[in-house]
Parts: structure tokens; sequence; C-alpha cells
């Protein structure tokens, strides 16, 4: 039977998560409707998909990176993010309400063109929501500009504080998935440096095993050569006399076979 494979180097698990992810985001999605006057319209084309593909490396980055609690810490402080621009806008929608009311000023419903906004995450939604609450305070303010309460200066001057607060949040975002992104490319060139490092004691060591079995067949062979190199070779003296007692033994077995005859 044929064993499963799995991911087996870095850069093959990154790209089985990656499709995973991918596959997973493209099956969690919303479609939602929004009504915005061409300010915040304008806004929400400069910002609101930033702000998406920011929250949605994070998400990514979070999961590759495999540390424990980095995805709920970083979401909260997008929240935090948020919760302090929705405060600021109620604030500005208070207001601007008690001015409508001193002015006896009756702000009327716009019917601005539909647009479907697509939702790929929960911090993307919220992001709408506040873009929504921006929506209801340009609304006020347009009608204090009808009625000339506010002048040009004071209104332009109102929408940049807006704009400038939903940039903060995308911009912001941006920087939290950028700095977690190149978190985790150092931690993955550190790793990938660590195994390399691994790789090379591994192969210096077999080289250092086989250089040694290379030595000891040398030593032995070296060794073998040395003794029969060293083996008493005899002198001529010695060859003589050797032959002599060899020739004398000869004829005493001889002349003990004549007698014996």
């Amino acid at each position: 039977m044929a064993e499963k494979t799995e991911p087996t180097t870095r850069a093959t698990q990154d790209g089985y998560m990656r499709r995973n992810f991918i596959s997973e985001c493209r099956d969690s999605r919303i479609v939602v409707e929004a009504y915005f006057s061409p300010n915040i319209r304008r806004i929400y084309r400069r910002h609101f998909d930033g702000l998406s593909r920011a929250v949605y490396l994070l998400r990514f980055y979070s999961r590759t990176s495999r540390i424990n609690g980095v995805e709920n810490s970083l979401t909260k402080d997008i929240s935090d993010l948020m919760d302090e621009v929705n405060e600021s806008l109620r604030k500005k929608i208070t207001v601007a309400e008690h001015i409508l009311v001193n002015n006896n000023i009756k702000v009327t419903t716009s019917q601005f063109e539909k647009l479907n906004v697509t939702i790929i995450d929960p911090l993307a939604n919220r992001f709408l929501q506040t873009i929504k609450m921006a929506q209801d305070l340009d609304e006020k303010l347009s009608s204090l500009w009808l009625a000339c309460v506010l002048d040009d200066e004071q209104r332009m001057k109102a929408m940049t504080e807006i704009e400038n607060e939903l940039r903060g949040i995308q911009g912001k975002s941006r920087t939290i998935s950028l700095g977690l992104r190149d978190r985790v490319r150092l931690q993955r060139s550190t790793n990938e440096q660590v195994i390399e490092a691994d790789d090379n004691l591994i192969a210096a060591a077999s080289t250092d095993e086989g250089e040694l079995d290379e030595e000891i067949a040398e030593t032995n062979k070296i060794i073998e050569e040395t003794a029969s190199t060293k083996k008493p070779k005899k002198t001529s003296k010695e060859v003589k006399d050797q032959g002599d007692v060899e020739e004398s033994s000869t004829s005493e077995l001889k002349e003990k076979e004549d007698a014996t005859a």
C-alpha cells in the first residue's frame, strides 16, 4: 500500500498552507450592500481594499509563523484602533446633531447609488461599519453646509479629519501585517540556515569517516609491507654452513643404511 505523501520541506509546507488558506478564503466570503455619498465612496475606494488585503495577509502569516497567540494579539490591536476611531466619530456626530437641533435643521435621507461590498474577513466588516458611521457624519455635515452653518473651508477640514482617521486604520493595519511578514521571513531564513549548518556538519562527519577508513586501510598496507621487508636474510656463510650440515646428515644416513644391509 502506497504511503500518503506529506510536505517534507519548508517551501512545500508553506505552499501547502498557502493553497489551503486561499481556498478557505474563497469559500468564506459574504456580500453586503452599502450606500455612500460621493465623498465617502471616494474614501471607501482608497482604503477598504487595502485594509482587506492587510488583514488577509495577517491571517496567513500568523498561521505560517506558528507563534502562539500572535493572530489574536494583532487582530485585537486593529480592533482597538477601530474602536478609538468609532468613538471619535460618535463624538463628532453628537456635536453635529446638537448644532442641527439648535439651528432647527432637519436631515433628509439621500438616495445614493447602491454598492456591493465583498467581505473576506470580520475585521474588514468592522471597518465597513466604521465607514458607514463616517457616512452618517458626512450627511449631517452636508446639511449644516447647505444651511450655511458651515462654510466650504470648515466642511473640507471636517472631511479631511474623517479621511485621516480612516486612512490611519488602513495604514496601521498594513504596517502590522508587513511587520509580521518580515518576522516570519526572518524566522524562516534562520531556520534554513540552521538546517544548512546541520547538513554541513553531517556531510563533514561523513567525509571524515571516509577519510579515516582510507587512512586505516593505508596504515594496514604499510604494516604488511614493513613486516615482509624486515624478514631476516641469510648470509653466504650461513647458506654454506647449512649446505655442509645437510650434506653431512645425508652421508651419515647412507652409512647406517649400508651397515644394516
